[in-house]
């Protein structure tokens, strides 16, 4: 499934600071950060707790009515995906922050949709939908998050940081704040653990996690449990994703065993390493399959971590080694988005000094698409 989950990004020249330096001047308010109790009351292990959500532009094919059930016809990038509606599913315009209607949606139409990564084997395959942005057009769209913590910084200003630990955004007295369905003006302080928002932002300082400036943020209506929906096991994942494959007939198909030797293609050029199969992903040498998809690669190490970077023209991607996972970011202006946190099952590792991770990684980074058959990784640009 494509990897290029765009998410918006936002504009400050706070940016330009490291995430050190403004961890050093937070002064914590209210929100505290998800204690293990916490997670474990949604079924979650501390260990593996992740968002799983995907966000993606797309165009509407049409919008489908039947016994009731409502549903979206969108063609993506690569696939076309029923994404099903029902009373948890919001709408909103993402030029003015505000509700829209299902109803409004027609053939042709641009949206950005956030759904389950958790799909039926049917053609076209069925998705659960979270959120549909409308009235995009050439605008970036916003993002979604949940809210882990709220800090107050010396400067004034307050850093969101995000439940799944990817994003800080910043406030500040010029930010508006608002919550979606009652209009009413908010603070940043009044934001508590797991309120869903939306943040709109064109630019994400390159660190990890990343950081962003917004001035405007929506709080959207929470459905039921919000930590229900967002953060959830990968052994939950695995589970929802094999009863919704139930609901199908599955098509036949013949995966590689775990262990086997897979040949790898980048760009055309069979290359000399081999992948293998781990935990049903393949596993390639990163920068060997990297340089030969022309892109640059380099290593460093950070208070005591290990980090892979790999950049092309238009993007830019760093694995931290042990951390499942990726995420690549614009480093190009004009080149919209930081895309959505994808986990594979298998984290970046060194042996013998040679990192491995899935070949997935290079859909990730956006631009590549990743096919596995008949014993072969196939990894190319697209056309």
């Amino acid at each position: 499934m494509k990897k290029n989950r765009i998410l918006a990004m936002g504009l400050s020249a706070a940016l330009l600071c490291t995430s050190s330096a403004f961890a050093a001047e937070m002064a914590k308010v209210e929100v505290e950060p998800a204690a293990a109790a916490d997670l474990e009351n949604v079924g979650v292990t501390t260990e593996k707790a992740q968002l799983v959500r995907m966000g993606e532009m797309a165009t509407v094919k049409a919008v489908q009515t039947e016994d009731k059930m409502q549903s979206v016809l969108v063609k993506t990038e690569k696939e076309e995906i029923q994404l099903n509606v029902d009373e948890q599913t919001f709408v909103v315009n993402n030029e003015t922050g505000v509700p829209a209607s299902l109803a409004d949606l027609k053939a042709g139409d641009k949206v950005f949709v956030y759904y389950s990564p958790a799909m039926t084997r049917s053609l076209p395959p069925q998705a659960a939908c979270e959120l549909i942005l409308v009235n995009v057009g050439d605008k970036t769209p916003a993002s979604l998050h949940e809210v882990g913590t709220v800090t107050k910084e010396e400067d004034g200003k307050y850093a969101i940081t995000t439940l799944a630990g990817d994003m800080i955004i910043r406030t500040d007295d010029k930010t508006a704040i608002s919550d979606v369905k009652t209009k009413n003006i908010l603070k940043a302080e009044d934001l508590t653990k797991g309120t869903r928002f939306l943040a709109w932002y064109d630019m994400v300082a390159m660190s990890y996690p990343g950081q962003a400036y917004t001035e405007k943020l929506v709080v959207l209506p929470q459905t039921g449990d919000v930590s229900e929906l967002s953060v959830i096991s990968k052994e939950t994942t695995q589970k929802t994703a094999q009863e919704l494959e139930d609901l199908t007939p599955a098509k036949p198909t013949e995966k590689p065993t775990e262990g086997a030797e897979l040949t790898v293609v980048a760009n055309g050029k069979t290359l000399a390493g081999k992948a293998s199969m781990k935990d049903g992903k393949a596993v390639i040498a990163v920068r060997e399959t990297a340089e030969a998809l022309g892109c640059k690669v380099s290593y460093a190490q950070e208070d005591g971590k290990e980090f892979v970077t790999i950049e092309n023209e238009t993007r830019k991607m760093t694995l931290e080694i042990g951390k499942d996972l990726y995420i690549s970011a614009a480093v190009k202006e004009g080149v919209v988005g930081m895309t959505a946190p994808a986990t594979y099952g298998v984290a970046p590792y060194i042996v013998d000094g040679k990192t491995y991770a899935p070949a997935d990684l290079f859909e990730a980074l956006v631009g590549f698409d990743t096919a596995v058959k008949d014993g072969t990784v196939t990894i190319s640009a697209k056309k």
